[in-house]
Formats: structure tokens, sequence, C-alpha cells
């Protein structure tokens, strides 16, 4: 029977949670290259079909717009995270580490940043989980 210590326990959930976070950084980077392309697209079309074409134009770019910046929320969670890693990848201060994302999920709110908020709350509830472990 292998005994794993509570604190290699949690230096593995968060490598998987950042993997978690960048993989999801990744996906929302080419959504936003689609929707570039699909906005682009659209803005070009034939004259034709302007009125309906603006329209869905700026449905396409208020969803381009969300996903900017839900992507630059998380990147910069990323950044603050990695910010408590060693130069050999171990996470120091876990505790100091959640106190601060979530400050700036409270920050993003007062700011009235919702959605940016929201992006913030769902990580720091994961990353509470992998720290926090029972």
């Amino acid at each position: 029977m292998s005994i794993v210590s509570k604190d290699f326990e949690i230096q593995e959930n968060l490598i998987v949670l950042i993997e978690d976070l960048q993989n999801n950084i990744y996906d929302l980077r080419d959504r936003i290259a689609d929707y570039t392309h699909l906005y682009n697209k659209t803005r070009h079309t034939a004259v034709e079909c302007e009125v309906q074409n603006e329209e869905i134009a700026d449905i396409i770019g208020k969803k381009h717009h969300s996903l900017y910046h839900k992507m630059k929320s998380l990147n910069y969670l990323l950044e603050i995270i990695n910010d408590y890693r060693d130069c050999n990848g171990i996470f120091q201060d876990q505790h100091d580490m959640i106190i601060q994302v979530q400050e700036i999920m409270f920050d993003y709110a007062e700011k009235e940043l919702y959605e940016e908020a929201a992006t913030i709350k769902k990580w720091y509830d994961l990353l509470y989980v992998a720290i926090y472990i029972q």
C-alpha cells in the first residue's frame, strides 16, 4: 500500500488544473481566430443582404469580444498562478495564491466586469478544491 503525502497530492492537483487552464486558453484562442475569420467573411460578403450581414457581423463581433476578454482573464490568472511556482515547478504558498485569485475575482466584480469575475470564480473554485483536499 502506497501512502501519498497530502502536499504531493496538492502539487498533482495543481499541475492538472494548470494543464486544464492552458487547454482552455488554447481552445479560446482557436475559437477567437474562427470568429475573426467569420466576422471578416461576413463583412466582405455581397451587398445584396447588407442589413442581415450587418446584424450577423454585430453578433459575431460581440461573441468575439466576449471570448477575447475571457481569454485575457484566463491568461492573467495563469500568470498569477505560475508566479507561485518555483524553479523546480513546485507550487509554493498555495494559501496566498488562492487569496490573490479571490482578490482578482472581487476586483473584477467591483469594476462591474461580471463575466470576467464569473470566469475567475469558476477557476477559483477548482483551485480551492485542488488545494484544500479532504
